[in-house]
């Protein structure tokens, strides 16, 4: 798993070990991210949300919470 250090995992997320997640970005308790997953910077992940495999999250994306 690439993780930036600036990244802030809840530590019950469950993440692949292929998976990347970029700077700044947010992973909430109940959030699954899949193999070989891209995390871009400044993403918000919230759960309950299973992200599955080969995805691209984009800077500034907020997923899995409640719409604007």
């Amino acid at each position: 798993m690439n993780v930036h250090p600036t990244a802030i995992i809840h530590p019950r997320a469950s993440i692949a070990d292929s998976a990347t997640v970029g700077p700044y970005s947010l992973i909430g308790e109940h959030v699954e991210i899949g193999a070989r997953t891209e995390v871009m910077s400044h993403a918000v992940l919230g759960g309950p949300t299973r992200i599955g495999k080969d995805n691209k999250i984009f800077p500034y994306a907020s997923v899995g919470l409640a719409p604007q």
